[in-house]
């Protein structure tokens, strides 16, 4: 869809500006913006606590009201669309034949769709793995395995095995496109939903992710969301588009790149610290072949989410001391017993929000823990190979982020605090001297949370959207 800029007035509903309501609805609040497409402008946001115990809709009502009231004018909400991470958003396990081929193929492909991983398994599907995988009940199996043309038996083993287990959860068929069909064809005569997708890694070495991250999404809005029973009506799934991190990398790729009309930023890195994970996002153009540099065996895609779930601000904060304990204690000035009751109280108290300066330090300390590991593991690392055949090497290994122009914070973190960019640069300093993290970048802050609302927005039309990042964040091209 498509909105008209500076419509003139004609009625007096013409008098009333036409808005697309944005709604995030999370695991604990359900965020509604609004957001006039044809000016790209926020006129109001509002939140509500995520009705769960009733029904998802009564939250969004409730938000969608407060935000209405505080437009400065009287609005017509024209479209009404929704990302979710609500009900534990997107679960997905991924399944392929070597652990870092087409398993770690099948793994970035559900990430980039985003969803949680809640299982990678590799290799012959034995009893325990099929017993691991019915434990953690995914609602999509991404089912990889074999280069076109290339190894066939096993995958068609593995999917006899899969559907001898009757998964409740439907299946994306991402293997050698030989046999894919009759994989999906097994698995579909078990009774299991499944459709067929291109291959991940159709050549050794070569992603080739979108056809199957499309595939997970189409499964997402038309066999997930609607069977999560979070709400009595059809409108919730037919406002549902994507889940919230597939909307934040889509807000990513989009800043970056931008449209036919408006050009983009540049390479870009988006850090989004939460309670319990840190996700970072990243876009950049196509990275040609370093001379004397050998490439990642599996090389990363253009546009690439990491999760780490150990990093976090509440349930996550004990993998933060685990990471970066030695610079916390430095940096807190606390004793080892005031930390550990920090660390105890926030993983027990996940909305627990700190009124004090010294907390609020500790929680800003433990953010910058956050973005410097997950920035770490994100960006690739350049390494000195040697062995007795010849002359040392360097391999890298992820991508080369070193040259990117921008890394902007995102979350509540970088939304509720005043001190966002020095969490991300002292994250960007503290860069460890063979990293491939940005070297001499700007930081920027989505104060108003907005990049969930843009990438969802740019589902209808991708140039308001770039227009909202534009005007609310106050980007101009590096």
């Amino acid at each position: 869809m498509r909105w008209a800029r500076g419509a003139a007035a004609g009625s007096l509903r013409d008098e009333r500006v036409s808005v697309v309501a944005l709604a995030d609805f999370g695991s604990t609040y359900t965020k509604v913006r609004l957001v006039d497409p044809a000016e790209g402008r926020l006129l109001a946001q509002a939140e509500a606590p995520t009705s769960i115990a009733t029904d998802l809709m009564d939250g969004y009502a409730a938000a969608l009201e407060a935000a209405t009231k505080q437009a400065k004018k009287p609005v017509s909400v024209e479209q009404q669309l929704a990302v979710s991470s609500a009900g534990g958003g997107l679960r997905v396990a991924a399944v392929g034949l070597v652990a870092d081929m087409t398993a770690a193929a099948a793994r970035q492909t559900a990430l980039n769709a985003g969803a949680r991983v809640e299982l990678v398994l590799a290799g012959s599907l034995g009893e325990e793995q099929l017993d691991e995988l019915q434990a953690v009940r995914p609602e999509i199996v991404l089912f990889a395995g074999g280069t076109d043309g290339g190894q066939a038996d096993l995958v068609m083993e593995n999917a006899r095995r899969l559907a001898s287990r009757q998964l409740s959860g439907f299946v994306v068929v991402a293997c050698n496109a030989d046999v894919a069909e009759e994989a999906a064809d097994l698995l579909r005569a078990a009774g299991i939903g499944a459709e067929v997708a291109g291959n991940v890694m159709p050549e050794l070495g070569r992603l080739e992710i979108d056809s199957a991250r499309e595939a997970i999404l189409r499964a997402f809005l038309d066999h997930v969301i609607g069977g999560k029973g979070l709400s009595a009506g059809a409108e919730f799934a037919q406002m549902v588009r994507m889940p919230t991190p597939e909307a934040v990398l889509e807000a990513t790729r989009l800043l970056a790149r931008g449209t036919n009309d408006q050009p983009g930023l540049g390479d870009l890195i988006v850090v989004d610290v939460g309670g319990a994970t840190t996700d970072v996002h990243s876009d950049r153009a196509a990275e040609a072949a370093a001379p004397g540099v050998e490439d990642p065996l599996l090389p990363p895609p253009p546009t690439l989410r990491t999760v780490e779930g150990d990093l976090g601000l509440r349930a996550g904060a004990p993998g933060v001391l685990a990471a970066d304990r030695s610079w916390v204690e430095a940096e807190s000035r606390l004793g080892e017993e005031a930390i550990r009751r920090a660390v105890s109280y926030r993983t027990e108290s996940p909305e627990w929000i700190p009124e004090d300066g010294e907390e609020a330090r500790f929680d800003g300390l433990l953010a910058v823990g956050c973005t410097t590991h997950a920035l770490t593991r994100h960006c690739g690392t350049m390494l000195l190979s040697r062995s007795e055949a010849g002359p040392p090497t360097l391999v890298r290994s992820g991508p080369d982020l070193r040259e990117v122009a921008r890394v902007l914070g995102t979350g509540g973190v970088f939304a509720h605090r005043d001190d966002g960019e020095w969490v991300l640069r002292q994250a960007l300093a503290r860069r460890a001297p063979r990293s491939l993290a940005p070297r001499d970048a700007e930081v920027g802050i989505d104060r108003k949370y907005l990049l969930a609302a843009a990438g969802l927005l740019a589902s209808e039309d991708p140039d308001a959207a770039l227009r909202l990042l534009r005007r609310e964040l106050h980007l101009a091209r590096s």
